[in-house]
């Protein structure tokens, strides 16, 4: 039987979990891939499927689902964080020219971010509610 994570272990996890999903989804969101002249995010998504999973791992380790918002939290404050640095990681102008599919990709991420974090929570919820339901019907 596993043992009862404390509730410091799960939030230091999150912040944790959440510091390194920006930094790793911030590397990797810049990533296009081509199918013929058709630029797709495909760095985007997966930095967001990462971003995502790890919130989701975060608040089921911890079975807390502030620790899934929190690591969501984490990472969107350190990516606009990063977005909004004189030296810019995170491209969100979209002027047009060959810089477009890379704006593309840095707001799919910027905004993405939100949106799986609150997707991870919701998620976590589900989860939780399902197995705390289950666990009071086998005792």
């Amino acid at each position: 039987m596993s043992q009862a994570v404390s509730r410091w272990e799960g939030m230091g996890a999150a912040v944790f979990g959440g510091l390194m999903s920006a930094l790793l989804g911030t590397a990797l969101h810049g990533h296009i891939g081509y199918v013929g002249d058709a630029a797709l995010p495909v760095g985007a998504a997966a930095a967001l499927l990462l971003a995502g999973a790890v919130s989701v791992w975060c608040g089921l380790w911890a079975r807390n689902i502030v620790a899934a918002a929190l690591c969501g939290g984490t990472a969107y404050v350190v990516v606009a964080a990063l977005s909004s640095s004189s030296e810019t990681l995170i491209l969100t102008g979209t002027s047009g020219g060959p810089a477009l599919p890379i704006a593309v990709a840095g707001n799919l991420w910027l905004f993405g971010l939100a949106l799986v974090s609150v997707l991870g929570v919701a998620l976590c919820a589900v989860v939780l509610r399902r197995s705390a339901s289950a666990a009071g019907t086998r005792d």
